[in-house]
């Protein structure tokens, strides 16, 4: 360019590409599967009320579905807890 022969892309020496980090689909992380606990928990509070209401006032078919509903989210709990344990956390790398 200057006419003095040096090349600077060169003399660098080897430039290094970075790798990018791979990215995590959002269904595949320990954050989804929390929250579906956690919206599983509030579902079964909310059974458990309704459930309370149906027997004070005495309507069987009210109990009984609030009862399926509360097994339902007891098992949605347990379920996304066990897939939360298996999703594996990316370890912590050094800076260079």
């Amino acid at each position: 360019m200057f006419g003095f022969g040096f090349d600077i892309i060169a003399a660098m020496g080897r430039m290094r590409i970075k790798k990018k980090a791979a990215v995590q689909p959002f269904r595949e992380t320990l954050a989804y599967r929390l929250l579906l606990a956690v919206a599983c928990f509030i579902f079964f509070v909310f059974t458990i009320y309704e459930m309370v209401l149906a027997l004070r006032v005495n309507n069987t078919l009210a109990f009984v579905i609030s009862g399926i509903a509360g097994v339902l989210a007891s098992i949605g709990i347990f379920y996304n807890l066990g897939r939360a344990r298996d999703i594996g956390l990316p370890s912590p790398k050094r800076h260079r």
